[in-house]
């Protein structure tokens, strides 16, 4: 025995030696060849009567260095040895646990996978207590994996399509298909100690999977919906330019490298009005999660090479792609027979110096200013001012498409007309008492008077209504005028902690609640001629404190008693006092500086009295541009201050 070991490590010595001589290699050769031969006889014939000796320790080094003398099959030599020693013991769990590393190492995962498994039902069965100590050392990483896949997919769209298959995949699909992969077994396999368990790369691995792009597009006649699609693949739709369209999507979606993609034409089941109200809702969320979005350009061939063609084009009227691009944070343009607009090869054209331009024309908004906008209620009006310039086919979309951007959940009442629009702002009323969105001209919607028809009156980023902020060092010279003028500030004071202490605007019942400064009119008269560019009919009243104010609405003021006009722009008037929650200025300065914004210009509301005291508002044509007059004591603006309920 001791013979036959130091010929075998003599033979391995002599393999890792190579003889510059050709002839002695080929030589060398035959001969490790024949030696091999005759050794790994000899050592399987010693291993077969250990075996039968029942000497199974003994049989298994026999094996394995009978199974060594060939270096070229390391991975088969384990595996073959792993069987040895399983049909030997196949109670033992060493056996197994050698199997699935070399199954491991030779990239057959699934089938090592299996090896663990059987492993793990062995250690759990031994009547030896100290093996079965063993097994909590192992785990089984099915469940962690399949967590993160669950976790993942939760904030994926509903439906997305499978690029290679063309078919529609829901949430259970979606989450089978990873197990369909090598690496999901490749995972198992390679985690089987809590020391292993490598949590980064299987959510790396995960996330790298459901990757997914989504289309951004301006519907065409025909669309595929999700009933045609939802037992085919779109790959095999009949011709047509809507059908082309989608096809060449997920085409360009593959050749990108990327598995999944959507499209809100064929991806949400209009019929189930569950899954629409979810869609909309959550459809900006589903945007800014992708990997990309590529927007189809309707009308933009290829041939258009100057620039211009992206803010003309009818995508960027359309109410949905306005939340679609601002949400999307990687892009890509596309021409009407799928060519990257201008030729652009960089992968996010939302970077490209060309597209910023072409996109701050068509929306009017600087680009830093529109990459502050994130889901929430602040800037309201920014917001709004950049849908008021969107059209959608539906009247209620133009307020449905804002939700995401709102990050609000309403209900989705198709055929409600604007109303849609009025749930909304009184929504975004209700939840941040945010007053510019009452600073419109034009016509109320029909739910409140207080709220407009429709989003085409926020056409201004920053209403006129609003008094204009005042040079700090104007600001300075007219306080110092007023502090020497008036040595008594104690109605000064007075003034401005009843306006410090007003409440914010609230809705009850529909109803909104508006504090602000009040001013009645009196000898309301029709002038003799109409406004010669609207040819509305033109009131002009007097109001002790204001003068002589114009009006210019449709609504028939003939007769009308109690009118009234309404400072509402108070918090803004107040606020610029303050840094970070705490006052700049004593209160005496403080009182001065809001005397001094209250004899700026304002945009006042009109309001006509209903029953129980109760106002509705009513809708001019044209600012209300009205100023506080000099001689106007400051008695009278306190004795103003109220707070009104509005229908």
């Amino acid at each position: 025995m001791i013979c036959l070991t130091e010929a075998i490590e003599c033979f391995r010595q002599m393999q890792n030696e190579k003889p510059e001589d050709t002839g002695v290699q080929d030589e060398r050769a035959q001969w490790k060849l024949e030696f091999r031969g005759r050794c790994v006889e000899k050592l399987e014939k010693l291993g077969d009567t250990a075996r039968d000796s029942k000497k199974h320790d003994e049989a298994i080094e026999h094996y394995s260095n009978a199974l060594s003398l060939d270096p070229t099959n390391v991975n088969d030599i384990r595996l073959k040895r792993s069987n040895e020693v399983i049909e030997l013991d196949p109670s033992s769990y060493t056996g197994y646990q050698e199997k699935h590393d070399a199954l491991h190492d030779m990239g057959r995962h699934s089938e090592a996978f299996e090896s663990f498994r059987t492993m793990l039902s062995k250690l759990e069965q031994s009547p030896d207590p100290q093996i079965r100590e063993i097994r909590p050392q192992y785990l089984d990483a099915t469940a962690n994996i399949q967590k993160v896949v669950e976790q993942t997919i939760r904030h994926l769209p509903r439906v997305l399509i499978d690029t290679a298959t063309g078919c529609l995949y829901d949430k259970a699909q979606q989450a089978a298909a990873f197990e369909e992969l090598p690496i999901y077994d490749e995972l198992r396999s390679s985690m089987t100690t809590r020391a292993q368990l490598d949590h980064a790369r299987i959510r790396k691995e995960v996330k790298r999977f459901y990757r997914y792009v989504m289309l951004s597009h301006r519907w065409q006649p025909n669309e595929p919906t999700f009933q045609m699609v939802e037992n085919t693949s779109i790959y095999g739709l009949p011709a047509s330019p809507a059908n082309s369209k989608i096809q060449r999507f997920c085409e360009l979606v593959r050749s990108l490298d990327f598995g999944w993609a959507w499209s809100d034409t064929c991806c949400v089941n209009q019929l189930d009005k569950g899954i629409q109200q979810e869609s909309l809702v959550a459809m900006f969320r589903w945007y800014r999660g992708s990997s990309l979005t590529i927007v189809h350009l309707l009308g933009v061939l290829s041939e258009s090479h100057e620039i211009g063609y992206l803010w003309r084009s009818i995508w960027n009227t359309r109410g949905w792609t306005y939340q679609e691009y601002l949400a999307s944070e990687v892009v890509q343009f596309y021409t009407e027979d799928w060519k990257p607009y201008l030729g652009l090869n960089t992968f996010n054209h939302k970077e490209s110096p060309l597209i910023l331009s072409e996109m701050e024309r068509a929306m009017k908004f600087a680009t830093q200013e529109l990459a502050t906008l994130q889901p929430g209620l602040d800037m309201a009006r920014e917001k709004l001012y950049l849908a008021s310039m969107r059209q959608t086919t539906r009247e209620e979309d133009i307020a449905y498409c804002l939700f995401g951007i709102f990050n609000i959940a309403l209900p989705v009442i198709y055929g409600e007309g604007n109303q849609a629009v009025s749930r909304l702002l009184e929504y975004i009323l209700t939840c941040s008492d945010n007053v510019s969105l009452l600073a419109w001209t034009g016509s109320s919607g029909s739910h409140h008077s207080y709220l407009p028809a429709d989003l085409t009156v926020y056409n201004q980023i920053v209403p006129p209504h609003v008094p204009s902020p005042i040079e700090a060092a104007e600001m300075d010279g007219m306080v110092a005028a007023l502090r020497s003028s008036s040595p008594d500030l104690s109605v000064t004071v007075a003034l401005y902690e009843r306006l410090y202490d007003l409440p914010p605007l609230s809705l009850v019942t529909g109803r909104l609640r508006l504090p602000g400064i009040v001013f009645p009119l009196s000898d309301l008269v029709p002038h003799s001629d109409s406004d010669p560019e609207s040819d509305l009919p033109v009131y002009r009243a007097t109001s002790p404190m204001l003068g002589d104010v114009e009006i210019k609405t449709a609504a028939n003021l003939s007769g009308m008693k109690g009118l009234l006009l309404i400072h509402p722009w108070i918090s803004s008037l107040l606020d610029q006092d303050f840094a970070c929650g705490v006052a700049r200025f004593d209160i005496a300065t403080r009182a001065l500086r809001l005397v001094v914004r209250l004899k700026q210009p304002f945009g006042a509301l009109l309001l006509a009295p209903l029953a129980r005291a109760q106002y509705r508002r009513v809708a001019t044509d044209s600012l209300i541009m009205v100023r506080v007059r000099e001689e106007t004591l400051l008695t009278e603006l306190i004795d103003g201050i109220r707070t009104i309920d509005i229908q």
